[in-house]
Parts: structure tokens; C-alpha cells; sequence
């Protein structure tokens, strides 16, 4: 018997915005259905390498369907990753598919200008720690 995909979200675990985004899916997700993993990790940069040689823009998160795949695809990044992840939330199918009627080129541009303004003042392990029963979600 196989087992279910794990999906897994990709994340710059430096910056501070990414961190509470996580923290943000992480409580508005009680079944566990989406892990993290840190872009920076061993496995983040396998993933990067399977991309395209490492070459993956550093405002990207990265979404991976299925852990077990992740040096094969699918990857959705930028925005779509977002709204992957985002979609796996409960209560969201409707802000989901109203995001996805705005075509993904505009989508990212607003991605983009997010990504440009994130980084704040300090690490972003002291500025936004994560709890145990958070870490515990993220892949190491």
C-alpha cells in the first residue's frame, strides 16, 4: 500500500516574513497536511540543484506535492507555490480559486515586491522563533 503524498513548502528560514508566514500556515493547518523545509537545508538545496543547477532566485519558495519526489517534480514556485500550499488549508477553496482567476505573471510581480521589501533588522531566529510543536512540523 502506498502511502500519501507528503506535501512539502520550501521556505527561506533567514527571513523574518517567510518565518511568520510559516507560523501563519502552521495554525491554520491542525490536520499536519503541509511540512516545511528550510531552502538553505541539504534537502532545500538538492531540490534547488533539481531545478535548474542550483540557480533558483533567493525570494523563491519553493512548493514540492509529494516529499518523496522532490528531486522529480512537480515544483510550483513564487506565487504559485503560495497558493499550492495555501489551498491545502481549510476553508480557502474560494479565496484559492478566486486567486487563481488573476493571471500567475501578475500574480508574482506582487510575489516579488513582497519578497524585495522582507528582510528586517536581526536574525530571524530571534525575531521569530519558532516553538517546539512548530520546529516540529519543519524537516531537518
Amino acid at each position: 500500500m502506498t502511502s500519501a503524498p507528503q506535501p512539502v513548502l520550501l521556505f527561506d528560514a533567514d527571513c523574518p516574513l517567510c518565518r511568520r508566514s510559516v507560523r501563519w500556515l502552521i495554525r491554520r493547518d491542525p490536520a499536519a497536511r503541509l511540512c516545511f523545509a528550510d531552502l538553505g537545508s541539504a534537502e532545500g538545496q538538492a531540490v534547488r540543484v533539481a531545478l535548474g543547477g542550483g540557480r533558483v532566485a533567493p525570494d523563491s519558495l519553493i512548493f514540492v506535492p509529494d516529499w518523496s519526489r522532490r528531486l522529480q517534480g512537480p515544483w510550483h514556485l513564487r506565487a504559485d507555490g503560495a497558493l499550492h500550499a495555501f489551498a491545502l488549508l481549510p476553508g480557502t477553496r474560494w479565496a484559492t480559486a478566486a486567486l487563481r482567476c488573476l493571471p500567475l505573471p501578475c500574480l508574482n510581480v506582487g510575489y516579488r515586491l513582497v519578497a524585495a521589501a522582507r528582510r528586517r533588522r536581526g536574525t530571524a531566529g530571534k525575531n521569530v522563533p519558532f516553538s517546539a510543536a512548530e520546529q516540529a512540523r519543519i524537516l531537518s
